[in-house]
């Protein structure tokens, strides 16, 4: 993220560790959660999180409930606020986008890579060089459609209650994570053919460049 943006994200945590109310911080919690999904720039995501939590937190000066402050509904305030905010759109959408997903690869190839080393302590069987596979790449891609399906069920589902319906949407997402462990699973055990083979330090290289290309990217895009 750019500076600006790390600046205000420090300053909105200390913020919220000035909250006493249970409540108010968890209704702040949701609304964050919330506001994460919406296709706004993370600089206005934390300039939302910012007002938010002022208001909170002078309410709860004034012995209010985040209910009295903000009302009822809590999803429908953070819609009307950021319906007043711009957009993100175009091309800068789109560069949006390959950010989260390069970040997410990032994770993902290092845990790739953390599995090849037990693999070998397990097998005893040591080298510098490391098949991927075709189910290597299958079990990757489900991994990031999957992250950004949970992703956002779990943002746009922040105000979730605890009840039937609330219960129903839990179960669906432990069902959809329970699938996706086993099409990664089945992928790995059942498509074995070797793609190509690499060497640590080219794979430790490619991590590297990947984090610094989402480095740039996170910080030029707001």
């Amino acid at each position: 993220m750019s500076k600006r943006t790390d600046r205000l994200r420090e300053e909105n945590n200390q913020r919220e560790q000035q909250l006493q109310d249970q409540e108010n911080q968890a209704v702040l919690t949701d609304m964050v959660v919330y506001i994460r999904s919406a296709n706004i720039s993370p600089y206005e995501q934390e300039l939302v999180r910012r007002d938010i939590g002022s208001m909170l937190l002078e309410g709860e000066r004034r012995g209010e409930r985040a209910q009295d402050i903000i009302g009822e509904d809590y999803r429908a305030f953070c819609d009307r606020v950021i319906g007043e905010i711009p957009k993100v759109r175009g091309g800068k959408y789109i560069l949006s986008l390959v950010r989260d997903v390069l970040l997410a690869a990032d994770v993902l190839v290092v845990i790739w890579l953390a599995f090849q080393f037990m693999e070998q302590v397990i097998h005893r069987s040591w080298s510098l060089s490391f098949a991927v596979t075709d189910g290597n790449l299958v079990c990757g891609v489900l991994c990031l459609a999957g992250a950004c399906l949970l992703f956002y069920a779990i943002s746009k589902n922040a105000f979730r209650t605890g009840g039937a319906q609330g219960k129903q949407g839990d179960f669906g997402l432990w069902i959809l994570v329970f699938l996706l462990l086993v099409a990664c699973m089945g992928a790995n055990i059942i498509l074995k053919h070797t793609l190509v083979e690499v060497h640590l330090l080219v794979v430790l290289a490619g991590i590297a460049l990947i984090f610094g290309l989402y480095k740039l990217l996170d910080a030029k895009l707001d």
